[in-house]
């Protein structure tokens, strides 16, 4: 083999070393890439965590109306005369039974007098006729005069008592007198109106609820009542009964509603504006978790749920239900406390590294 020239040996070797230096290049940028596409996959989603609560997410409406009394009587007078005795004004208590005015019933009693002493003769004929009869006396159709007569004595004597008792103005009932209309001096009339009385034991309030909010309520139901008289302050209720039908005018179904009274509540007094707040759809005591945290897919519906470790997160399936108020409710696939994601669902998949940024928080909505 011939002698090479140094000169020729010494540019090989340059030519070999830069190819494998080219070489050798080549390899770590490929691997640099594949080592940078990588970890691009396996970077963080950046999220925010809420939790599954219980909570009250009902449907609720609030309809005002007036706190009146269950129980009022009209106290009329039941005969025409003066009256001469008042005994009760605005704000007395007063039982069933007592005399709250009295009509001078002087003329009544002297014809009952008189009364009486008729259906006395009347009652002494009528003995006096039937021993004839039984005697044998062809006394027959006088003795059925006399019976009339009696009767007729006797009617007149118990119209003439009435007369004299309704003088006396009594109460029909407990409770509290809420109107007076009469003065002493007064002539009133036959069956004008002379007090009002109320028992203020047991308040109602009976809003007008439309029929689109009546399907969702029912006697029994509890609600929540408050006066503009006590803002503060909430007061318990229930429904005491649905009237059947609307009224002709508003179309609107009268709800009557019982307001519970206690003694740590301050005193309601009929007249108050409440306003009352009923549930049409109960959803109390419900697992809910933000809207956001909810994420459509293919028809279904699921959640992200973290790991222990709070970096990587699981898709459950979840069945919801109602949504109100920015939440929805979890009907079933996770349980109250478990922690969810609730940012950025459309970029995660099942098991897919994330970041903790911060707690999903949500204002203006109720708790």
């Amino acid at each position: 083999m011939p002698d090479q020239h140094p000169d020729f040996i010494i540019t090989m070797n340059f030519y070999s070393y830069l190819l494998l230096f080219s070489v050798a290049l080549l390899f770590a940028t490929g691997c640099s890439d594949s080592d940078t596409n990588s970890d691009e996959s396996e970077s963080a989603t950046s999220i925010t965590t809420a939790t599954a609560q219980t909570r009250d997410l009902s449907e609720t409406f609030s309809v005002s109306g007036e706190v009146m009394t269950y129980r009022r009587s009209y106290v009329a007078s039941r005969i025409e005369g003066l009256v001469f005795d008042v005994r009760f004004e605005e704000g007395d208590d007063l039982s069933q039974g007592d005399i709250m005015a009295r009509i001078d019933v002087r003329q009544q009693q002297a014809e009952l007098r008189r009364a009486e002493a008729i259906r006395t003769e009347a009652e002494t004929h009528l003995q006096r006729t039937r021993q004839l009869v039984e005697a044998g006396s062809d006394a027959q159709a006088e003795l059925q005069r006399a019976e009339r007569d009696f009767e007729q004595a006797d009617s007149e004597v118990e119209r003439l008592r009435l007369s004299v008792e309704f003088g006396d103005i009594k109460s029909p009932m407990n409770g509290v007198v809420t109107s007076r209309l009469v003065e002493i001096g007064n002539n009133v009339a036959q069956n004008e109106r002379l007090f009002t009385v109320e028992d203020t034991d047991l308040l109602v309030v009976r809003p007008g609820v439309s029929e689109l909010n009546l399907a969702g309520i029912e006697a029994g139901d509890e609600v929540e009542i408050t006066l503009d008289v006590y803002p503060d302050r909430t007061f318990a209720g229930h429904i005491r009964r649905i009237f059947p039908t609307s009224d002709s005018q508003t179309r609107l179904f009268t709800v009557e509603v019982e307001l519970h009274q206690s003694e740590d509540k301050p005193v309601v007094r009929p007249g108050y504006l409440a306003r009352v707040q009923f549930a049409a759809d109960r959803r109390e005591e419900v697992i809910a978790v933000p809207s956001e945290a909810i994420e459509e897919r293919d028809g279904n519906t699921y959640v992200f749920v973290l790991n222990d470790d709070e970096d990587r997160v699981r898709m459950t399936e979840v069945e919801t239900g109602a949504r109100r108020d920015g939440f929805a409710e979890i009907l079933s696939g996770i349980e109250a406390g478990t922690k969810v994601a609730a940012a950025n669902l459309d970029v995660l998949e099942d098991d897919s590294l994330v970041r903790v940024a911060g707690t999903f928080r949500r204002f203006g909505f109720r708790e």
